[in-house]
């Protein structure tokens, strides 16, 4: 019997999403980069594979400086941009 064959990060990727978890903790469990695994949930939600959903207005008015979540912000520091995401599987409530 032949072994099960590797399953590349871009497919783990969908695995972890089902899982949960914020994107850095995704990157973490797959053995990526947080911006490695961005682009790839851009990949899928591209695909219409899955969506991503802003849940935040935006930045707060001081800026990133002291900022709880700059490490994982997609806003770039850019005011007005959605501060957080929510990414599921397509289809999914």
């Amino acid at each position: 019997m032949s072994p099960a064959p590797a399953v590349g990060p871009l497919r783990r990727i969908l695995v972890e999403v089902h899982r949960g978890g914020t994107l850095d903790a995704i990157a973490d469990r797959v053995g990526v980069a947080p911006d490695e695994a961005a682009a790839m949930v851009d990949y899928w939600v591209g695909r219409g594979v899955l969506t991503r959903e802003a849940v935040s207005g935006g930045c707060p008015p001081a800026g990133c400086g002291g900022c709880a979540l700059r490490s994982s912000c997609t806003s770039q520091g850019r005011p007005g941009r959605p501060l957080l995401h929510t990414i599921r599987p397509a289809g999914k409530p």
